[in-house]
């Protein structure tokens, strides 16, 4: 296990939604992965997101506006990512 919290499970084999209904996605089927930084206003604080393609769909991976909890969640992705049976293509 890569990461665990409230929000999502990050392990060898499947990163693990959790809220608000669970959904899953096996790590061999993660293409792309990137960040989307979305900046403050109007009373929102600013939030970070990691999206991704899965198939065809592009697909939001885990969002939140805690910059500290991203990072964890960001670092624990690209270790279950690098430590997958079929690396990402370069």
């Amino acid at each position: 296990m890569f990461y665990r919290s409230s929000d999502i499970l990050i392990t060898s084999t499947h990163v693990v939604l959790l809220r608000p209904g669970e959904q899953r996605f096996r790590l061999e089927e993660i293409r792309s992965p990137y960040i989307v930084k979305h900046g403050r206003g109007a009373g929102f604080r600013a939030g970070h997101e990691i999206r991704a393609r899965i198939g065809a769909v592009d697909v939001r991976i885990f969002y939140t506006t805690n910059r500290a909890t991203f990072g964890s969640v960001r670092r624990a992705l690209i270790r279950a990512l690098e430590n997958r049976t079929d690396p990402l293509p370069i």
